[in-house]
């Protein structure tokens, strides 16, 4: 019963950890990433520009799309595959601290900007 309670709480503080050093590499403060409301506003509010988008979590069956779009709008904002936004979602402690710690750098939604492939 202590090992897994031990196993839970360092998975939990590495998920933790990667998300400090990851909130911190999109600009914002690293104890951010550990006030759970508050730090679910900031991600949509820094993936997407308003974080009143968070409230769409509120409805049923939409909320798993959103998730799922959060963690894979959140790899391309950092220039990982949609795969690895999969990987957010579901396993964040393991995800998380290969984002935060890894060398991957925030592109501060310039992959949102769509420009045509040519222009003339």
């Amino acid at each position: 019963m202590a090992g897994m309670l031990t196993a839970a709480a360092a998975l939990w503080l590495a998920g933790t950890a990667g998300r400090w050093r990851c909130f911190q590499k999109m600009g914002c403060r690293g104890w951010e990433a550990v006030v759970p409301v508050y730090r679910t506003w900031l991600l949509f509010h820094e993936l997407y520009g308003s974080g009143r988008r968070m409230l769409r979590l509120l409805l049923p069956v939409y909320n798993v799309y959103i998730l799922f779009r959060c963690g894979a709008d959140l790899a391309l904002a950092f220039n990982r595959s949609a795969w690895f936004g999969l990987g957010l979602t579901l396993l964040p402690f393991l995800f998380f601290p290969i984002l935060g710690f890894g060398g991957a750098v925030y592109l501060d939604g310039s992959l949102n900007v769509r420009q045509p492939p040519y222009t003339f």
